[in-house]
């Protein structure tokens, strides 16, 4: 038995509690691995011969591992400065390295099917390294809170670098193995702020603190047991109570972080709605941060993609529906307005039928032609693996018939498709071709 620290943990080692080979169990997904982060635990014993996997290097002493490549209505209230209100130190922990700032090594493309499979291994590659820093953020954010800021605003940094530097930028869908269930509905939240806030206008440090405090908007469900963490629909007062102390747990984190003021609003303010309905201060749309009115919508949305439980899972089409239709009142009316110029009505994960009776998935959305998505088209004449992703903008004699439920695909169609029981967004940044 090896006793090593939780940072070093991974999918696939056998670890125990104490000192007793044979004790313990294997891991098997990155939830289990967060939930050491929960418990306050520093260190298990690892069992090498019982193990899949190695345990990830040593991090440099006093150092964190980096992550692996691969408004009743009322003022404003006042919010604690943080981190010197926003500009300067969010851009200064933004600069350090990130995932988007080293691109994975690929030869050149040989044809369109090529070059397709190195964007998109390009975009889970990324995805990946940034869940492995978000689960870092949270293993040491009680101990180190300022480093797990810099290293949080650093991939945020890179995101937003990317989509300054490579301008062909969709929103991507990513296939169900990329997604880690800790960092899936952070990534997301992030990601799509990003997007929103950068459509919308704001500056570059704004933008910036608008994904940090995105990302980690539920930080403070780290200080929650875990069966509370998805009771925010609870009819159970005490559960219901319980769950939205998250927040308040989140304003202690985020302090003690030194987060500039856009990115602390967002964490404090991100379940607060328009229309006074909202917690822990029924604050009106008035009073809300325009950091908050971004994080609460995109929060409110991939929620209703990506439920605690997949069986209450909508589709990104119809949750963009339940959003603009049954919610409007409770978000800002420009905020949701952008929002939906820039996702569509046929958002990444949405099952469609074409004009030509053909089925197709929605797997990526142009922010700057949302009506007109890339889709993956059923062709049984094409292997699954070889199917191109299909630019409807540039493809006039198609168009969108109609979306449909994906239990309501043909056998073969569902087969060949895939959708997805959890929607898992990013984004796909790809540098304009010779």
């Amino acid at each position: 038995m090896e006793r090593i620290a939780v940072e070093r943990l991974r999918v696939g080692l056998w670890v125990s509690m104490e000192d007793v080979p044979g004790t313990g169990f294997l891991l098997r997904s990155e939830a289990q691995i967060a939930t050491f982060a929960t418990l306050g635990i520093t260190h298990v014993w690892h069992e090498p011969a019982r193990s899949e996997a190695e345990p990830l290097p040593e991090p440099e002493s006093g150092a964190l591992p980096p992550p692996a490549a691969g408004p009743a209505e009322e003022a404003v209230p006042a919010l604690p400065e943080a981190g010197g209100g926003g500009g300067a130190a969010i851009l200064a922990a933004a600069s350090r390295p990130s995932a988007f700032d080293e691109a994975p090594a690929v030869a050149p493309p040989a044809d369109a099917l090529d070059a397709q499979r190195q964007s998109l291994d390009r975009c889970e590659r990324r995805f990946s390294a940034v869940s492995r820093t978000f689960r870092t953020v949270l293993l040491n954010v009680r101990a180190q809170p300022e480093e797990a800021h810099a290293l949080a605003a650093a991939e945020i940094g890179g995101m937003v670098r990317a989509m300054q530097r490579e301008p062909d930028v969709a929103i991507r869908l990513l296939s169900e193995k990329a997604g880690q269930e800790t960092a899936l509905h952070a990534i997301n939240v992030s990601v799509l702020s990003v997007l929103l806030a950068r459509s919308m206008g704001f500056d570059e440090a704004f933008v910036q603190a608008v994904g940090l405090g995105a990302l980690l908007h539920d930080i403070g469900k780290i200080e929650l047991p875990d069966v509370m963490r998805g009771k925010g629909d609870s009819t159970n007062p005490t559960e219901r109570r319980m769950f939205q102390s998250h927040v308040e747990h989140g304003r202690a984190l985020a302090g003690r972080m030194g987060l500039p003021e856009a990115a602390f609003a967002a964490v404090v303010q991100h379940h607060e709605a328009a229309d006074g309905s909202g917690f822990p201060q029924g604050l009106r749309n008035e009073a809300l941060h325009p950091a908050a009115r971004i994080v609460a919508l995109v929060n409110h949305y991939d929620n209703l993609c990506n439920p605690p439980n997949p069986i209450h899972a909508l589709t990104p089409h119809d949750a963009i529906a339940s959003v603009y239709r049954k919610a409007n009142a409770a978000f800002d009316a420009d905020t949701l307005k952008a929002f939906v110029r820039m996702m569509g009505i046929y958002p990444p994960g949405s099952v469609l039928q074409l004009s030509d009776g053909r089925f197709a998935l929605s797997v990526a959305v142009d922010p700057a032609n949302a009506l007109k998505p890339r889709v993956i088209i059923h062709d049984p004449a094409v292997p699954a693996d070889e199917a191109l992703v299909v630019a409807l903008a540039e493809r006039p004699e198609l168009s969108i018939q109609r979306a449909i439920k994906p239990q309501a695909l043909p056998r073969a169609a569902q087969n060949y498709l895939k959708p997805r029981k959890r929607a898992s967004f990013f984004i796909e940044s790809r540098p304009p071709r010779a």
